[in-house]
């Protein structure tokens, strides 16, 4: 800016002759009628999950009215014939309704907003696809009024609402400011993906068996669930081949996606376990227990901490929740599995800084805090610094919580001075070299007495 005005003020006419010569770009994208638009709809975190609700909500309609119609349809009055595959008996207000519902911009208007790139990557998404199969075919039948009762596969409409579905909860966790966890998302998926499974099952075997078995949408059911549970009773079966080929297609797609879904949710519990999970609430409430925020866990820092902890016969009945953001290595692994410390001791992965994993250690019902850091660390001021943010956080979380504090260096202890008790480890060293000085053994003595030991 500053340059700019002694430019005006200097040099007007020749920066002004400069300006017609050279083209000046501006990338304020923002200015553009896409980008207010992409602001609007995506950027803006409440305005793109109303948007998202409202193409759920849609999606999930167009299917209730693709059942309704079904309904209406009575395939006892119509001879059985291959053209029945083709035309269906649509009346005009559900067709009404239908285009209405199926004709919409919201979701087009999203991918193309998204547009970045070879755009055969966006015409070529699965999504856009299902969009395009289920609203060109009633745009077309607006046109020409005698396709009307063409059939359209409005069913797979299912899929598109569970593509709405995962980007909602993800819009969802950004408007709300809190993040469920992955095994929810992954369970919700799998929950999704067997519906959708099942409903095009039903619906394309209900639809092409109207020129052959004249099934009812509960026959369906009834064959996909005991065809998927493996049972096959032979009561109810597909008569024509498109029928029977959809049935083996489906089951081929459900022996590939299922046990895809199934591993990602063992994977996501597995990882769960290692890293400890939650502490339980009932426990919380009922037993007595203290948290330990650490950085880095070495099995000399856990040692030390465990046995001068109980070491005190009235602390003999708490939990210790070690709450540590790296995983745990084979020393404490091992350490941990000793049945002294294992009925005792709970390790949770996760960070102090985050609200999420100070409720999973149940923070606010805990006796006390213990934030501790490493003496061996190297760079002394890093690791204040992060025991300072672990120590507000924790305040900051549950300020009624008894907070105990190891700090390295003397300068920072002014930080956490709300911290119930501060120990400083170069200040404490100091001392004590200052009362040997004074009176020889002195740091013998303090160091003896301020160590538990057992025997005479």
């Amino acid at each position: 800016i500053y340059r700019y005005r002694i430019l005006m003020a200097y040099g007007g006419v020749y920066f002004r002759r400069w300006l017609c010569v050279v083209q000046v770009e501006f990338y304020v994208n923002e200015n553009t009628f896409k980008e207010r638009l992409k602001l609007f709809f995506i950027k803006n975190q409440r305005s793109s999950l109303r948007v998202r609700l409202f193409n759920f909500s849609l999606k999930v309609l167009s299917c209730l009215l693709y059942m309704v119609r079904v309904l209406l349809d009575d395939p006892q009055e119509e001879r059985q014939d291959w053209s029945l595959i083709i035309w269906v008996n649509r009346p005009l207000p559900l067709w009404a309704l239908q285009v209405r519902h199926n004709v919409e911009l919201f979701s087009d208007l999203r991918v193309l907003l998204c547009f970045q790139g070879n755009i055969w990557e966006q015409v070529l998404r699965v999504p856009f696809i299902l969009e395009m199969i289920s609203a060109v075919p009633f745009v077309i039948t607006v046109i020409l009024p005698s396709l009307r009762n063409l059939f359209i596969p409005v069913f797979l409409n299912c899929w598109l609402a569970k593509h709405a579905l995962e980007n909602m909860i993800n819009d969802l966790h950004r408007a709300i400011q809190r993040t469920h966890s992955a095994m929810f998302n992954q369970v919700l998926i799998l929950i999704c993906t067997l519906v959708c499974l099942m409903f095009t099952c039903i619906c394309g075997i209900q639809h092409l068996e109207r020129a052959g078995n004249n099934l009812t949408l509960f026959d369906s059911l009834y064959f996909c669930v005991v065809t998927f549970s493996t049972v096959g009773f032979g009561d109810v079966t597909p008569q024509i081949w498109p029928s029977q080929l959809l049935v083996v297609i489906m089951i081929c797609v459900a022996l590939i996606v299922l046990p895809i879904q199934f591993e990602q949710l063992a994977f996501l519990w597995m990882e769960r376990q290692k890293s400890g999970g939650n502490y339980s609430r009932y426990r919380a409430q009922t037993e007595k227990h203290v948290v330990l925020c650490v950085s880095c866990l070495k099995i000399d820092l856990l040692m030390d901490f465990l046995n001068e902890f109980f070491a005190h016969p009235r602390l003999q009945d708490y939990y210790v929740v070690i709450l540590c953001p790296a995983e745990m290595d084979v020393q404490v692994r091992r350490v941990l599995h000793v049945p002294l410390w294992a009925q005792r001791v709970i390790y949770l992965q996760g960070s102090a800084l985050k609200d999420q994993d100070l409720m999973r250690a149940k923070m606010d019902d805990a006796e006390a805090c213990f934030i501790l850091s490493n003496r061996f660390e190297v760079d002394r001021f890093a690791a204040d610094h992060q025991t300072i943010l672990r120590a507000w956080a924790v305040k900051d979380f549950a300020p009624n919580c008894p907070l105990y504090v190891q700090i390295l260096k003397p300068e920072n202890k002014f930080h956490v001075k709300f911290a119930d008790h501060v120990v400083c480890e170069e200040e404490f060293k100091y001392a004590m070299l200052a009362l040997n000085c004074v009176c020889p053994a002195t740091s013998t003595l303090i160091t003896l007495l301020i160590h538990s030991s057992r025997g005479q």
